[in-house]
């Protein structure tokens, strides 16, 4: 079995970064750019088109910045190339260019043509000979050397071939840790010069065909991105009905929180959403230095169908253009529909924008008619009125029609994107003065009839109590308040609104009203 790791050429896993991330950056990775695998320069050869990175994690082969991956044949200087020397400037700019299958009369079973160049050719940053030393991508043990070659096998089998070193600085049978210096780049060809590069294969066991050269590009990209460019990292630590959680670290910005990318797909179908990891983690305080890389979001409401959704994380590498997918990544997400309770307000499309409601986060699908036999009451309030306590930056209310409904705390304001900080201030008897609604709930639930009217589940609103559940348990609704903790305003009689919401819902209300008794 092949021991690469087959991964599109976008994407590449956070396990594979963290082991490759072990370098200074020394130049800027935004002047880094290649071309496809496979893209060969015209008339030298057919490339293979392959994204796989069949050496996730290894060093990169030179010790240090920049380097340019391209053709010695081909390119100025080369026997094919067109005019110039080996030193021109072009043949050190990037884009890098693949040339594994290159026009050679190897036998390779993976190119098209069924022979080609081995591996890759590597120059490094400047034209000079013997100069830029060549390093072990992994641990391992000096297998071979040649007059021009070091062979470098790794404990899994996989074999590194580095050639046109001089001052070799090892010995067959050697023990060598990654990173260590192997020999210097040059242009030694067994007597006879070459240009100054580093040809660079690798080799290993692939399924049907033994012991082959695989093409080194991607791994050669994916290392180098990581010489650049230390590349962001993180984890999905779980997918569940409740949360989505993990957490997503750039070490090159460490004070700014970064975005992460949640794919959802079921049946060929796939949907992508940004989120930012900026929740506090007392974890991440030692682990990374620093607290606020947390990812935490409520899982979407609009997938509660008990389909089994796959849940990809991941978080853009600038350096090479791509994404790197977290550890843990991906899970399964998998929810029942909700149960449905209490009444349901209109949302008009306005009071929708207006508090910056979700169809993908908040809306639950739901069998119509059970839909509508929860009862109508008023339209949900078209804009956010929150205020706060002289003296108490812990409790905060929205004004819900004139009643102050109690929010829980941040997490429940962060729900219903309220914006705590910017809570009107009133005095503590300002606020007593007012009836005193349900609690808002922890989360909005959205359903929709079969106008296609949008509605908001709510708790039923007794003027002058706290809160009451109506049509049936909310314990298994997200964002529900469970039981009955209520009281009947003074007197034990229910004040007029109180009159016209147990008219409205009749029947439904008797079975819960514990609230309304004297």
């Amino acid at each position: 079995m092949s021991r690469a790791t087959r991964l599109p050429v976008w994407v590449i896993t956070a396990a594979t970064a963290m082991a490759v991330a072990t370098l200074a950056p020394s130049v800027l990775a935004q002047d880094f750019s290649y071309l496809p695998p496979g893209d060969l320069v015209e008339d030298s050869g057919e490339g293979l088109v392959d994204d796989t990175v069949y050496a996730p994690g290894m060093r990169f082969p030179i010790e240090n910045a920049p380097a340019y991956a391209n053709t010695q044949v081909y390119y100025p200087g080369g026997m094919y190339g067109p005019g110039g020397g080996q030193c021109d400037a072009f043949n050190y700019s990037y884009p890098w260019r693949d040339n594994y299958c290159e026009i050679r009369s190897w036998d390779m079973p993976l190119c098209p043509a069924g022979t080609g160049h081995q591996g890759q050719d590597i120059r490094p940053a400047t034209c000079d000979n013997s100069t830029h030393p060549a390093v072990a991508t992994t641990d391992g043990t000096i297998t071979n050397i040649g007059s021009y070659s070091v062979y470098l096998t790794a404990a899994d089998g996989t074999r590194y071939d580095y050639l046109h070193m001089s001052d070799v600085q090892v010995t067959t049978g050697q023990e060598v840790v990654r990173g260590q210096q192997l020999g210097m780049v040059s242009n030694e060809f067994g007597g006879t010069p070459t240009t100054i590069h580093l040809h660079f294969n690798i080799r290993q066991n692939v399924d049907g065909l033994g012991s082959v050269y695989v093409p080194p590009y991607m791994s050669l990209v994916m290392s180098y991105g990581a010489l650049i460019d230390t590349p962001p990292t993180g984890v999905l630590d779980e997918v569940g009905c409740d949360v989505i959680e993990g957490w997503a670290f750039d070490s090159d910005e460490p004070e700014t929180p970064i975005d992460v990318i949640l794919g959802f797909a079921a049946q060929g179908v796939s949907d992508e959403h940004v989120v930012t990891a900026d929740r506090y983690r007392a974890d991440l305080c030692d682990a990374l230095g620093h607290c606020d890389h947390g990812l935490s979001v409520l899982s979407p409401l609009s997938l509660f169908d008990d389909t089994d959704y796959e849940v990809g994380a991941a978080v853009d590498y600038d350096a090479l253009g791509m994404e790197i997918e977290l550890t843990g990544s991906p899970m399964t997400l998998q929810c029942p529909p909700i149960e449905l309770s209490g009444v349901r307000r209109p949302v008009p499309m306005a009071t929708f924008e207006q508090w910056s409601f979700s169809a993908f986060w908040d809306e639950a699908p739901a069998p119509t008619g059970d839909v509508e036999a929860l009862p109508v009451t008023e339209d949900w309030p078209s804009e956010a009125e929150v205020v706060m306590a002289e003296g108490d930056a812990e409790a905060w209310w929205l004004i819900d029609d004139g009643e102050t409904r109690s929010i829980a705390g941040p997490e429940v304001a962060r729900a219903w994107r309220l914006d705590l900080a910017a809570a009107e201030t009133r005095s503590q008897s300002e606020i007593d003065a007012l009836p005193a609604g349900p609690p808002l709930r922890a989360r909005p639930v959205l359903v929709r009839d079969s106008d296609d009217d949008l509605y908001v589940l709510d708790d039923i609103v007794l003027t002058g109590s706290s809160s009451s559940g109506v049509g049936g348990s909310s314990a298994a609704i997200p964002g529900g308040n469970a039981g009955c903790g209520c009281q009947a305003p003074a007197g034990g009689a229910p004040e007029p609104r109180a009159v016209w919401l147990l008219a409205l819902i009749g029947a439904q209300v008797r079975r819960r009203r514990c609230c309304a008794r004297g």
